[in-house]
């Protein structure tokens, strides 16, 4: 049986053009680009009753937890921690929408756990945003390794072509 290389399983999220991004971070903060999104995926809470965005984010979110898991195993890693960093508040929203998306995920996902982050000041390339968090935990290793890591990931979300499109649920609107 071979082992797997722990990573923290990290989707970032862009709240303007309603994308993300999945990635693996190393435990010693090397970016591990997988998948994204079309602008527009997460569009469908936009204007829905709060107890349907909840639904739909959650449920959206949770599949693109899965695609980052299938393509950790088949590069021979698995997470260790879930880490959701989003760029602000979801956008056109209850300022509630936010908080009770992560604690969905804090509360469902316990193996391995999950933290949710917000960047405060956005995801500028070539900064390092700092991270406040919203819900969850991630020790202090592990939170170097991803804020050390960040800044590359930021970058990596300018091109395309570091990422493998999603071919998933698009936006029904």
């Amino acid at each position: 049986m071979t082992t797997k290389e722990p990573v923290l399983l990290t989707v970032l999220i862009e709240t303007a053009p309603l994308r993300w991004f999945v990635a693996g971070v190393t435990l010693q903060g090397e970016p591990l680009p997988l998948m994204r999104s079309e602008d527009g995926n997460l569009r469908d809470y936009v204007g829905a009753a709060f107890d349907e965005q909840v639904s739909f984010l959650r449920h959206r979110l949770a599949g693109v937890l899965q695609r980052g898991c299938d393509r950790l195993w088949g590069r021979r890693k698995k997470p260790c921690q879930i880490v959701f960093v989003a760029d602000g508040p979801f956008t056109e929203a209850a300022a509630e929408l936010t908080p009770a998306v992560a604690e969905h995920f804090i509360q469902w996902m316990v193996s391995p756990p999950c933290a949710f982050f917000i960047a405060k000041g956005g995801f500028a390339a070539n900064k390092k945003p700092s991270l406040k968090r919203i819900a969850g935990e991630l020790d202090s290793t592990h939170q170097g390794a991803l804020e050390s890591c960040l800044p590359a990931l930021l970058e990596a979300m300018r091109n395309d072509e570091a990422w493998e499109l999603s071919q998933g649920k698009q936006s029904g609107r």
